[in-house]
C-alpha cells in the first residue's frame, strides 16, 4: 500500500509511538485487502468497550494506547458498555465489573474519544454526510450510515477503529469504491411493514438468508430513520448486511429477485420462541431516540407495570427524556430507563426469558446472554408489561 512521506514518517514513529503503533494495524489491514492508499477519515466510532465482551485483554490493549500517548485526531464517538455508569447497582451487576468497565471508558476518554456510550451516534452529532469516508465499527451504525446517509464506511474492528481514530485515516477498499457499492440482490417487499419491528424482521430475513449480499430493497412503503435503524441493525446482526437501497439504485438492473410477502415476516417473529413466559421486556436495540421515548412513556400512559419494562437509550437522550418527563412517566410506573449500556452487552442474571421490539437483541439473546427471546412491536411489548398476562404467541 502506498504510503505518502508524511504517513512513512507516522509509521516510522516520528509523529510518536502511538501513532505509529496505529498506522501499522492499518497498513497490515490495507495490506491484507489490498488496499492502494489511506484516505481521511470525517470520523470514527470506536466499538470494543463492555468489560464483558472484551474482558482484561482490552484492558490491556487500551492501557498500552494510553501508555504511549494515543489521542485521536477525528471526531470519535464510542460504542456501549456493559453498564448504566449511574445505575449499575439496579442492573443487578457486581461492584468489581463497574469497576472495570469505568476503567475502560475513562481510557477511552482520556484519548479524547466523546464516550458517548451509544450504537447510535448519528443520532449524537456524529452524523457523516453523504459521500465522506468514516471508519465506524458498530455493525448496525455502519449499515446506517451507509445506507441511510450515504456515507461510506467498512466494518471495521474495534482495533482498526481507533487506529483510524488515532491517525485520522483509513485504508481505501472495500466499501469505500464505487465498485463495491453496487447491488447484488433485488428484495420485493409485498407485507404490510406496520412498525419498526416489522423492517427489522425484514432486516433479519434479508442478512439470514443472504448474507453479506447488498439488497436493492423495493416497497411501496417509506423507510424512516427508527425503522431504518431496526432494519439496518437486525440484517447486520443476522448476516453481515454493511449496505442496502431502498427504492433505487444505479446497477440495479437484472438482478436476482426475492420476494418477502407477509408469510415471510411472521415465520421471522415465529423462530423467536421460547417454553417460558417473559420475566421482563427490554426495548432500546440499537439505542432509543427521542422519540421512541416519548412512544413508550404514551403507551404506558400512566399506569402501573406488572412486567419489569427496561428502556436503553443514550445519556444524552435520557437527559432529553427527562427535560420533558417521558422518563418520569415510564419510571412512575415501575419501569427503568437505563444508558451506557444495552441488553447485548450487559451481563444480565436472573432471567431466562425476555420480550423485545428488537431483532437484533432477539437474536443475540441465546449466545450473549443465555436468555431466550421473544419478538413483538413495541405497542404489544408494552401491552404485556402492563398486563402481565399469559404470554400468547
Amino acid at each position: 500500500m502506498y504510503l505518502t512521506k508524511e504517513e512513512e514518517k507516522a509509521f516510522d514513529g516520528e509523529y510518536g509511538e502511538a501513532i505509529s503503533l496505529a498506522m501499522r494495524i492499518l497498513c497490515a489491514l490495507g495490506d491484507f485487502f489490498e488496499a492502494d492508499r489511506l484516505i481521511p477519515i470525517h470520523s470514527a466510532h470506536v466499538s470494543g468497550v463492555s468489560y464483558k465482551t472484551g474482558g482484561d485483554a482490552l484492558l490491556t490493549t487500551l492501557k498500552k494506547f494510553s501508555y504511549l500517548g494515543a489521542k485521536v485526531q477525528s471526531f470519535t464517538t464510542l460504542n456501549p458498555g456493559g453498564v448504566d455508569l449511574e445505575k449499575w447497582g439496579e442492573m443487578g451487576v457486581e461492584k468489581a465489573f463497574f469497576e472495570k468497565q469505568r476503567e475502560i471508558i475513562n481510557l477511552y476518554a482520556g484519548m479524547g474519544i466523546f464516550a458517548t456510550c451509544s450504537c447510535t451516534p448519528y443520532e449524537l452529532g456524529n452524523l457523516p454526510a453523504r459521500g465522506s469516508h468514516v471508519a465506524f465499527a458498530e455493525s448496525s451504525a455502519v449499515a446506517f450510515v451507509n445506507s441511510y446517509l450515504g456515507a461510506r464506511t467498512n466494518r471495521e474492528s474495534s482495533l482498526s477503529a481507533l487506529a483510524s481514530a488515532i491517525t485520522g485515516k483509513t485504508p481505501r477498499y472495500g466499501l469505500h469504491l464505487d465498485e463495491n457499492r453496487k447491488p447484488t440482490i433485488e428484495v420485493r417487499v409485498t407485507a404490510p411493514l406496520e412498525s419498526p419491528t416489522h423492517y427489522g424482521a425484514l432486516g433479519y430475513f434479508i442478512g439470514k438468508n443472504f448474507g453479506d449480499a447488498i439488497p436493492l430493497i423495493q416497497s411501496e412503503h417509506s423507510i424512516p430513520l427508527v425503522e431504518a435503524k431496526h432494519l439496518s441493525s437486525a440484517a447486520a446482526a443476522s448476516g453481515a448486511v454493511a449496505l442496502y437501497y431502498w427504492g433505487k439504485a444505479e446497477g440495479g438492473d437484472k438482478l436476482e429477485k426475492v420476494e418477502v410477502d407477509r408469510k415471510t415476516l411472521d415465520e421471522v417473529f415465529e423462530s423467536f420462541g421460547s417454553t417460558s413466559e417473559p420475566e421482563v421486556v427490554m426495548v432500546g436495540c440499537p439505542h432509543y431516540s427521542i422519540y421512541e421515548l416519548k412512544k413508550v412513556a404514551e403507551l404506558v400512559g400512566g399506569r402501573k407495570l406488572k412486567i419489569p419494562l427496561w428502556v436503553f437509550t443514550s445519556r444524552q437522550v435520557k437527559l432529553l427524556g427527562e427535560r420533558f418527563g417521558l422518563v418520569q412517566k415510564i419510571e412512575q410506573a415501575g419501569g427503568k430507563v437505563f444508558c451506557d449500556t444495552c441488553p447485548i452487552v450487559a451481563p444480565f442474571k436472573g432471567f431466562k426469558c425476555f420480550l423485545t421490539d428488537s431483532a437484533k437483541a432477539a437474536h443475540y439473546a441465546p449466545s450473549m446472554n443465555n436468555m431466550e427471546a421473544l419478538l413483538m412491536p413495541t405497542e404489544e411489548c408494552v401491552k404485556v408489561a402492563l398486563e402481565g398476562s399469559k404470554w400468547k404467541k
